[in-house]
């Protein structure tokens, strides 16, 4: 009996012995992620600092002592800086340092370079094999709860999916904090990153549902800021199934892209909501190179965008190609000191906006639905706006430099009820689609291409009874088609390309002799009703004749 009870006291503190915390292993780089703006030369929105920088560790756990070792294999040096803290620096041939601990995560924090002067992040242990790629921001200490601030928790999870090469990060149900940070700048976005919430409703969707906000929502606090940044050399970023929302719309943004040298592009945005934003998103050229940086293949399906108070989409640059498809853009009302616009493009590669819908309210009309400086191809299909102050203004400012007719502007089987206006020359071109009576007001120089467009012409047509039909304003229609007496449109000549053959015969104005106009360019014809033949100048008192201005004159042939 005594031999069994020592031999199982020595079985115990044997195993007792050998038992100790569990080592997790965490790998890093360098890695300063923030988006600047006053580079001089192509500055990426991920930089590395150098490996000789010290990387301070700092225990998250105080119940339990710092217990790290240096990883097996790697030559980053690892010393202990006090009871709670160490530091670690990283290889010099692969940029990477390498340490052990006991704890899930630990926070690190190191000096950045001249637009990031101190970088900070919970990092967390490595993943298994089978977690790689795919991450959960309640891993790294975010709360959702919509009271914490979770800002450093997001910052960290990106930093760490860039690290690994990018990802999906998903946010669960929960109202995520964003701006109670000192000197926040944004979230900056990495490459190859995937950012995905639960879906649900935006908030304040007009449903009989009793819990009036998003499943998933990222939340931004204050003012005069941007939730998420986006910088030089990014490629592939995709939000999805989230809501985004400001708490205060004055000079807030819910993705901001900007940079100067080194293009960004391939961009997705699917299923997400922007709310109550001073724009819901805003891409800007920076200065130092002409507004000329690329922010590329953007394309934005099945969004909302609500209430955002200067514009759901703002671009400012000059090489970008946008497709907006299946969305929704909701305005406030349009006042004095908000511009309520859907989208405003200031400079613009190639738009195609498709099966779109836009609008403010009867009592309360929006701005503009699409609103231009100047473009390349502008393409609309399948898409409506209504209350709404203008439906499509080009070149608003009047800039003298605006204006091409080398890339038209294209509606097709649209229905546009509020104003469209043009302040320059471009070529329009609209096919099927459907215009109130005072829609057009543009001049001479603008170029109008329509073929089976309805403009008001006939009584029968919605809300056009009574109304004054002002067409095309005095824009120079260049051909149309349509029912027979849509040949032709009061105070506007139609233009016909040369090589015609007419099925039918042809008529041309009939005038009488003392009405016919001065000042009309040689070639000019109409059918003088009393002039007579063989006559130049015209003259009256015969039967009819065809006139024609040849040097200047009115000939009867």
């Amino acid at each position: 009996m005594i031999r069994k009870t020592f031999l199982a006291f020595i079985s115990i503190g044997i195993i007792a012995a050998g038992v100790s915390a569990q080592a997790f292993k965490f790998e890093g780089h360098n890695i300063i992620l923030q988006v600047p703006s006053t580079q001089k030369s192509a500055t990426c929105a991920i930089r590395y600092a150098p490996p000789s920088t010290q990387v301070k560790i700092r225990d998250l756990n105080p119940s339990t002592p710092l217990n790290l070792k240096p990883c097996n294999g790697s030559s980053s040096r690892l010393s202990f800086t006090g009871s709670s803290t160490a530091s670690v620096r990283a290889d010099s041939r692969s940029y990477q340092w390498c340490f052990q601990g006991e704890d899930a995560t630990y926070e690190i924090e190191f000096a950045g370079d001249s637009f990031a002067r101190n970088v900070r992040y919970i990092w967390p242990a490595n993943l298994s094999a089978n977690e790689d790629g795919y991450y959960n921001i309640k891993d790294f200490g975010a709360k959702g709860d919509g009271r914490s601030d979770d800002t450093l928790a997001i910052q960290s999870a990106l930093a760490y999916m860039a690290h690994r090469n990018g990802g999906i990060l998903r946010f669960p149900m929960g109202d995520y904090i964003v701006g109670g940070t000192p000197g926040f700048e944004g979230l900056a976005v990495p490459s190859g990153i995937v950012i995905e919430g639960v879906s649900g409703l935006h908030s304040g969707a007009s449903t009989n549902n009793v819990k009036k906000s998003n499943a998933s929502r990222i939340t931004l606090r204050g003012t005069n800021r941007s939730l998420f940044k986006v910088g030089e050399c990014t490629e592939r970023v995709t939000f999805r199934d989230i809501e985004l929302y400001a708490q205060n719309s004055n000079r807030t943004i819910g993705v901001e892209g900007s940079g100067a040298y080194i293009s960004s592009q391939g961009f997705n945005f699917e299923r997400v909501s922007f709310n109550n934003f001073y724009r819901g998103i805003h891409v800007q050229g920076l200065p130092q190179s002409n507004k000329q940086w690329q922010f590329d293949y953007v394309k934005i399906k099945d969004s909302r965008f609500i209430y955002n108070t200067d514009a759901g989409l703002f671009c400012d640059t000059r090489n970008s190609d946008w497709k907006i498809e299946g969305s929704l853009f909701i305005t406030p009302r349009k006042t004095r000191s908000q511009n309520a616009n859907a989208m405003h493009f200031e400079r613009i590669g190639m738009v195609l906006i498709e099966d779109t819908y836009g609008g403010g309210f009867p009592n309360a009309l929006g701005g503009t639905f699409i609103n231009i400086l100047d473009s390349g191809n502008v393409t609309v299909i399948g898409t409506q706006a209504e209350a709404m102050t203008n439906s499509l203004v080009y070149n608003a400012e009047g800039n003298q430099y605006a204006g091409d007719y080398s890339y038209p502007i294209t509606f097709v089987n649209s229905i546009f009820s509020a104003p469209i206006i043009f302040k320059a020359r471009r070529t329009f071109v609209s096919t099927g689609s459907f215009y109130a009576g005072d829609t057009f007001q543009a001049g001479p120089e603008v170029r109008v291409y329509s073929t089976g467009d309805r403009f008001c012409y006939d009584g029968f047509i919605l809300k056009c009874q009574g109304r004054a039909k002002v067409n095309f304003d005095r824009a120079t229609v260049v051909f149309m088609t349509g029912q027979p007496s849509e040949g032709g449109v009061q105070g506007h000549p139609t233009y016909f390309g040369t090589d015609v053959e007419f099925g039918m015969p042809i008529k041309v104005p009939s005038l009488n002799v003392n009405a016919l106009p001065r000042g009309k360019p040689n070639g000019s014809l109409v059918y003088c009703a009393n002039c007579r033949r063989d006559s130049t100048p015209c003259r009256g008192g015969g039967s009819g004749a065809p006139a024609m201005v040849v040097g200047g004159r009115w000939s009867c042939l």
